[in-house]
């Protein structure tokens, strides 16, 4: 029997925390004896958690000296075969703690604009300090591989997994979210799932407003600066399913930095078309021409232009949303995200290599 320990500050409503419970819930039981463990307190996606056991440790800073001595003092009392982390600060205190076959996510930049050759940040130089203390690192797309690559990292070591979404019925219709927000029925809504960060490229979408309604979902730093410009902004929820019947279109205009970006993923899980920026990743989840359209970072006309043949052409919108659900069923479904990273643990069980 493998036994995991899955890391994570706090079980947030966001792709990494969404994959790691597909992957606690997923994991053979027969062969594989996961608990996941928290820094924090629990959060909200705990409770879609099923025979997992989770320890909260309850911490009320993510990045603390207390806060690592206690995760370390779990994993040497637990002495767990495989330790899973799939953010920054967990990562770093996983690879310290010096317990089991490490394995970290990467699923974020590591520079302020993702690109090589901008300025060093403190947190590629920790990363560059600990990165043979892990003996694998998981991207999610082959976007993040490449970057860590062309800066000198061991592509030895890197693995990548796309992540996965669920794929199940859709809601029916989607009127109660439109009578929620005052949609008329007729009319073209655009969703948008993502933190209000400046790098998700909600200005851009401002700027390339059309004959259409704009919901935001999330929340974020940029929320005062979107409020009262055109865009509904409902906040973070957990009814996406059926946000995502109530829209025509789903659309993410990042400027950079994207791995394999969950809101895409449900989505085209949802049978929706997709405008997208070729930012990072998304090239490698949504097929231009084929369950979306793609368009340069920043170009606020190719987005408009985008949207507005989306806005016409129904039927249009209507292939490319099957053939997106038929992607997600085919590339990127749990029982085969879950199926590598199981490969992954056996395989990495063996001698611990020197450090």
């Amino acid at each position: 029997m493998i036994r995991v320990a899955l890391v994570i500050g706090r079980l947030n409503v966001g792709g990494a925390e969404a994959e790691l419970v597909r992957l606690a819930n997923g994991l053979d039981r027969a062969r594989f004896r996961p608990f996941v463990a928290t820094l924090q307190d629990a959060g909200p996606l705990a409770e879609d958690l099923r025979d997992v056991e989770l320890v909260a440790l309850g911490r009320r800073r993510k990045a603390a000296p207390g806060t690592f001595l206690a995760l370390r003092s779990l994993l040497l009392r637990r002495k767990p075969d495989i330790v899973q982390s799939f953010l920054f600060t967990e990562n770093l205190y996983c690879r310290l703690a010096g317990q089991g076959a490490v394995v970290s996510g990467l699923q974020g930049p590591l520079t302020e604009d993702a690109e090589v050759g901008s300025s060093p940040s403190w947190r590629l130089w920790a990363e560059r300090g600990t990165f043979r203390r892990a003996r694998a690192i998981v991207s999610n797309s082959r976007y993040y591989r490449d970057l860590y690559v062309r800066l000198g990292f061991d592509p030895a070591r890197i693995v990548v997994i796309p992540s996965a979404v669920a794929l199940r019925e859709a809601p029916r219709g989607g009127a109660g979210i439109r009578r929620e927000f005052g949609i008329p029925e007729g009319r073209l809504l655009v969703v948008c799932v993502a933190r209000l960060v400046e790098r998700k490229g909600h200005e851009d979408l401002l700027r390339a407003q059309g004959d259409w309604t704009y919901l935001f979902v999330g929340d974020g730093p940029c929320r005062d600066r979107l409020e009262g410009r055109g865009a509904i902004l409902a906040g973070w929820r957990r009814d996406i399913p059926e946000i995502l019947a109530a829209s025509d279109v789903a659309v993410l205009a990042s400027r950079f930095g994207e791995g394999c970006p969950n809101a895409l993923l449900e989505a085209m899980a949802a049978g929706k078309p997709v405008v997208a920026t070729r930012a990072g990743g998304t090239p490698e989840v949504v097929e231009d021409g084929v369950t979306g359209i793609l368009v340069p970072p920043g170009d606020v006309e190719a987005l408009r232009a985008a949207l507005e043949r989306l806005r016409t052409d129904p039927g249009l919108r209507r292939k490319m949303g099957e053939a997106g659900r038929e992607r997600a069923l085919r590339v990127f479904s749990p029982d085969r995200l879950v199926r590598r990273y199981e490969a992954l643990y056996s395989e990495l069980t063996g001698p611990l290599p020197p450090v």
